[in-house]
């Protein structure tokens, strides 16, 4: 999961702009980037920015023109595409019904480190439609937010069942799961430096049927501890746990 080329001391300073089409040499910002560095961050000729394509490379640019609308930049290649780390992160998680919590856990996740983000539904789902572009903006924000050059991968909402068959097989799968007794903890579970799959319910948890179905693709049940977790936090919860096992 790349990682920023600053040093630590140099973080507050940074501010980093997102276009998944950057190239170096004479490139237009995207409008909506432009307007921030032209209204928010009062950019003028001259000034340099950094930017990422979201793809692993860094990139620092020259404001050659900019106006309310448009920004003229003259761009540079700062550091080649870095590669992920060989082992993935994938997270399975039921849209709550209260949307600004669903968008928390993408941030967060992002901030934390995730590659693949899953949106299912399930049969205790109280959510059953998102809009994807707005997500996809708030994943762009916690990307450049934590000083990240990968951009999270966001699927479309799919049925549970749907998701089990698209699990990479190559993954060690879990499922947070309430309904069996004697569950051992994910961190006890999960291997150093191997691809994950983590499964996270709704507010009503996953269904008996759901659980057996999971087993049946390979799904082993795990436990975030003793307390019943809103969504939002068991899914950061099994994020940070798996994350910290590869820091």
């Amino acid at each position: 999961m790349g990682g920023p080329f600053y040093s630590f001391s140099e973080f507050t300073s940074v501010q980093l702009f997102y276009d998944p089409d950057l190239q170096p040499g004479t490139h237009p910002l995207r409008e909506v980037e432009a307007r921030h560095a032209f209204q928010v961050l009062r950019k003028k000729v001259g000034d340099r920015i950094n930017l990422v394509n979201g793809r692993g490379s860094w990139f620092s640019a020259e404001v050659a023109a900019i106006s309310k609308r448009e920004c003229l930049l003259d761009v540079s290649l700062v550091r080649e595409p870095q590669p992920r780390a060989k082992h993935q992160l994938h997270l399975l998680v039921a849209p709550t019904k209260n949307i600004d919590r669903f968008e928390w856990i993408l941030e967060k996740a992002t901030e934390i480190g995730i590659d693949f983000i899953q949106p299912i539904l399930t049969e205790h789902s109280e959510r059953k439609r998102i809009r994807t572009d707005r997500l996809e903006r708030v994943l762009e924000a916690a990307m450049k937010q934590s000083l990240r050059a990968w951009k999270p991968e966001l699927g479309e909402l799919l049925p549970f069942e749907r998701a089990m068959e698209l699990t990479n097989p190559d993954h060690d799968r879990f499922l947070a799961y309430l309904g069996a007794d004697g569950t051992p903890l994910l961190h006890e579970s999960c291997r150093k430096n191997t691809s994950v799959t983590i499964a996270i319910g709704p507010e009503g948890g996953f269904s008996p049927a759901e659980a057996e179905m999971a087993r049946s693709h390979g799904y082993k049940y795990a436990s975030l501890g003793p307390n019943r977790l809103r969504t939002e936090t068991a899914a950061i919860a099994a994020v940070h746990t798996i994350e910290q096992l590869n820091w």
